[in-house]
């Protein structure tokens, strides 16, 4: 095939001129900035760009103070191995999502009475959120104890004074007289963190004992003895019945466990170290014979852990009257201690006006300060406040130990925590 020749007919007819010299000149279009699409027009106006939020500044109420744990991780294990062998459905997580979910929606709702009116929901609701807590409330305790080791209930406690709040006094020898604690409120993870802080008295106590020192300089052996009386308006009996026996039992060991771990196979307490009481009662409808009875003629240790959110949510004159009440029954010495979630530190109503509208809202601490540190409400005999704050910490952080096993997770608390004085 011949190389292609390009006929003259095919040649251009005008002669291509450069743009560079050429006279006539395109228009030059302008081109828009970027920016992004939108509707323009006659009535258009451009918003003005969002500035970031500015950082959030560090305070103090949100900086969260790290909660010591003096309790060795063993007997921690150990406390956790009794709420396993007392209820065996914790074996069973996956099967108890949806009782738990229902549970959680219950006490979203604050219907206590359908989130634990069921043995089988209360059982439920033991496995999922009471050993962190109780892990918790114990360490709290054990820290209490030891920052204020001279508080006459805690010297009881650890030491047992001669006074008449440990020992009859015509009582011949060193036959303890118990102690007394009332929980407000209180379920098990009260009843578990109290149990561990005697087991640690008492091993300790032990060690010292078997290595020719007292810590406590105590010629003779000290065994503490607690009446713990818990108050709750839900049925408990049967989990203080199953966690009775699983702190009192000793646990059940292989068949092929040898000899020596036979032979010192205890339980985790003695039977007469810790008695246990249930009084069911409605807080906000207490009478003040009511309280008097509960807390009794000697100092006391009182504990309102995690309750007092839902007490003034559910009406908060009622709440005030029963701080004022607990403050006329409680004998002087006693210790107060209350322990509540962060959440509880948002603001709460206190009044309304005659539109119905929010007067003023104060937070937790503010309220407690309020009531029972007010001069003119209390104390009108010598002008003096009833109750003296020793301990205040509106946000603070329990780490649970990673090497502790549990057949649920265990979660991390956030928490506040109040502790006074009666004066």
């Amino acid at each position: 095939m011949s190389k292609y020749v390009r006929q003259e007919k095919s040649q251009r007819k005008h002669p291509i001129i450069s743009s560079s010299t050429s006279i006539i000149k395109a228009p030059v279009v302008p081109t828009a900035p970027k920016e992004r699409p939108g509707w323009k027009g006659p009535g258009f106006t451009k918003k003005a760009r969002k500035q970031p939020p500015p950082a959030p500044t560090p305070s103090t109420s949100t900086v969260l103070n790290f909660q010591h744990n003096d309790l060795p991780i063993e007997l921690q294990q150990l406390l956790l191995n009794i709420f396993r062998t007392a209820f065996p459905i914790c074996q069973d997580y996956s099967a108890l999502k949806p009782t738990l979910r229902e549970i959680k929606e219950a006490l979203f709702e604050r219907d206590f009475e359908r989130a634990l009116g069921r043995l089988d929901w209360m059982e439920a609701y033991v496995v999922r959120w009471s050993p962190s807590r109780a892990l918790c409330y114990a360490a709290v305790l054990l820290g209490v104890f030891e920052e204020f080791g001279e508080e006459l209930w805690v010297q009881s406690m650890f030491q047992g004074p001669e006074s008449d709040i440990q020992r009859p006094s015509k009582s011949p020898g060193p036959t303890p007289r118990p102690l007394k604690a009332v929980c407000f409120g209180g379920g098990a993870a009260e009843i578990m963190a109290f149990g561990a802080i005697l087991r640690h008295i008492l091993t300790t106590e032990s060690a010292s004992g078997s290595n020719g020192t007292n810590s406590l300089s105590r010629s003779e052996f000290h065994r503490p003895v607690l009446q713990l009386q818990v108050v709750n308006s839900a049925n408990w009996t049967p989990i203080i019945n199953s966690l009775r026996s699983g702190l009192t039992t000793p646990p059940t060991l292989s068949k092929y466990a040898s000899a020596s771990a036979q032979a010192n196979n205890a339980p985790f307490l003695s039977p007469d170290v810790l008695n246990i009481s249930l009084q069911r009662c409605s807080l906000l409808e207490a009478s003040q014979e009511d309280l008097d009875c509960m807390v009794g003629g000697k100092a006391v240790l009182i504990t309102v852990f995690f309750s007092i959110s839902d007490l003034w949510a559910l009406s908060v004159v009622k709440f005030t009257a029963f701080l004022l009440k607990l403050t006329l029954a409680t004998p002087k010495d006693s210790l107060l201690l209350i322990i509540d979630g962060l959440d509880s530190s948002a603001e709460i109503t206190l009044e309304k006006d005659d539109q119905g509208k929010e007067r003023k809202a104060y937070p937790m601490h503010y309220l407690l300060d309020m009531v029972l540190l007010e001069k003119q409400l209390l104390s009108l005999m010598d002008n003096k406040p009833a109750w003296e704050k020793l301990l205040e910490d509106q946000s603070r952080l329990f780490r649970v130990a990673g090497q502790l096993k549990y057949s649920i997770g265990l979660e991390n608390i956030k928490f506040q925590v109040h502790l006074f004085r009666k004066l």
